[in-house]
């Protein structure tokens, strides 16, 4: 095996990922080698055997659906690899994308009917460690994430947490919350980190989602709260 080569799987039924797009990918991405299977345990031990380790795991709707522990089991087992929901049609159903989400592991959606050259796009942009989710799709998650927020504030006012909530951010999110409290805009966190605008914007739904808060102003006052209480119990110790 050629230590040049890109790795990409695709957890799910063959026919999810049709041959026009299989064959756009070799011929767009001639550096990447594209493995589907729906046996998911046979696809590592072919990996461990050829000694690889895949770049992108594009995880079929209803494989990802039905085996929301092997989505924990895809990011233990490869904890580098990007791992992205792929899903046919519209969203007039979105739980299902909700539960994946909710599991903390999947960060990318990728809709199989896009564009072509947008399909293509999107997939190097995540081959090349960024995230992509379809900019309409994230609208509709925040109408549907603001709701739940007002539904729960209402049952509960006191149900955030400051602590447990950051706890819960990855090691980016927690460096583009830090920006967020220095008052920097995506653009300019977006350059200091050398990451793109729509990646930086991800980053905050996930953010705002996991503190549940409304906003990034209150993630920022979120924030500015457990440094001033860490700080207060350091000076008692």
């Amino acid at each position: 095996m050629s230590s040049q080569l890109r790795y990409l799987y695709f957890v799910g039924p063959g026919d999810r990922l049709p041959n026009p797009l299989e064959n756009a990918l070799i011929r767009e991405l001639p550096d990447l080698a594209v493995h589907i299977t729906n046996d998911w345990g046979g696809l590592v031990r072919r990996a461990d055997s050829d000694g690889v380790c895949p770049n992108l795991i594009l995880i079929d709707e209803a494989y990802g659906v039905a085996n929301a522990t092997s989505l924990r089991e895809f990011q233990e087992t490869y904890p580098n690899t990007g791992l992205c929901l792929t899903f046919n049609g519209d969203y007039h159903s979105k739980q299902y994308i909700r539960e994946c989400l909710k599991t903390g592991v999947i960060h990318n959606i990728l809709p199989m009917n896009l564009r072509l050259d947008l399909w293509l796009f999107a997939v190097q942009i995540m081959l090349h460690g960024g995230s992509y989710m379809p900019p309409d799709l994230v609208e509709l998650l925040e109408i549907d994430r603001n709701l739940q927020i007002e539904k729960t504030r209402k049952a509960d006012e006191s149900t955030l947490n400051g602590d447990s909530a950051v706890g819960a951010l990855t090691p980016r999110e927690r460096e583009v919350l830090a920006l967020i409290a220095q008052g920097k805009q995506n653009k300019m966190i977006a350059a200091q980190l050398s990451l793109s605008e729509h990646t930086i914007k991800l980053h905050i739904h996930h953010i705002i989602s996991k503190m549940g808060v409304s906003n990034r102003t209150e993630a920022a006052a979120a924030f500015f709260q457990i440094h001033e209480a860490e700080e207060r119990r350091r000076l008692e110790r």
